[in-house]
C-alpha cells in the first residue's frame, strides 16, 4: 500500500478546506509551530523530514480535523493535567470559575496515629476532600494564610495600621507588590 504524503503547503491548503476558520497562510504557521517540539501543544500532527521537507500523512491530518471538530463542539473527554485543573478550579462541574472554587467552609483537628505520631487532618466541605498535614506544614500554611489576608486588610483600610515594620518587601514593580513576613529572632 502506498501512503500519500502532503508537503507542508498541499496540508495547509488542505486543512483550510476542512477547517476554514484560518487561511492556508496562518495553517502553515500553525503546522510549524505544530512541530516545535519545545511547545505544549493539545494535539500534535505526526509528520516526516523527506529530501530536506516536512510532510504529513493524509490520515493524520483527518485523524486532526476529526480531533478539532470534537473539540470545539465539547465532547472530548479530558485527560491529564487539563482535567486536573479544570476540576481543581470547578469549571469541568460549574462550581467554580477561572478564580476558582468559592470556600464553603471546612474543619482542622488534632489526630495522632501511634504509627507516626501527630498530624493535623483538613477536612474541605466542598467538594469533600482530607488532608493530611504535617504540624510543620500546618503552621506554614497558617502563616501564609494570615500574611495574605492581613495584607488585604490593609489595601480595604488603606490609612489603617501600617505593618510595614513587620513584612520584607519581595517583589514590588508596576504590577505587583509581594511582601512577606519578617522572621522572628
Amino acid at each position: 500500500m502506498i501512503t500519500e504524503l502532503l508537503s507542508n503547503s498541499v496540508s495547509a491548503d488542505a486543512l483550510s478546506e476542512l477547517l476554514p476558520e484560518k487561511d492556508p497562510v496562518q495553517w502553515a504557521a500553525w503546522l510549524q509551530n505544530n512541530r516545535n517540539q519545545t511547545r505544549r501543544v493539545s494535539y500534535r500532527i505526526p509528520f516526516e523530514r523527506l529530501a530536506g521537507g516536512i510532510f504529513y500523512k493524509r490520515e493524520e491530518l483527518s485523524k486532526y480535523v476529526e480531533w478539532e471538530k470534537m473539540r470545539k463542539l465539547g465532547t472530548i473527554t479530558l485527560t491529564g493535567q487539563t482535567a486536573q485543573v479544570l476540576q481543581a478550579f470547578g469549571i469541568i462541574d460549574d462550581s467554580g470559575s477561572s478564580r476558582g472554587r468559592v470556600f464553603k467552609g471546612g474543619s482542622v483537628t488534632a489526630q495522632y496515629d501511634r504509627l507516626t505520631g501527630h498530624y493535623v487532618r483538613m477536612i474541605i466541605d466542598e467538594p469533600l476532600m482530607v488532608f493530611t498535614i504535617t504540624p510543620e506544614q500546618a503552621i506554614k500554611f497558617g502563616k501564609e494564610l494570615t500574611e495574605v489576608g492581613d495584607y488585604l486588610k490593609r489595601k480595604e483600610n488603606p490609612q489603617g495600621t501600617d505593618f510595614s515594620e513587620n513584612y520584607e518587601t519581595v517583589t514590588d514593580n508596576a504590577n505587583m507588590k509581594v511582601m512577606r513576613l519578617k522572621e522572628r529572632k
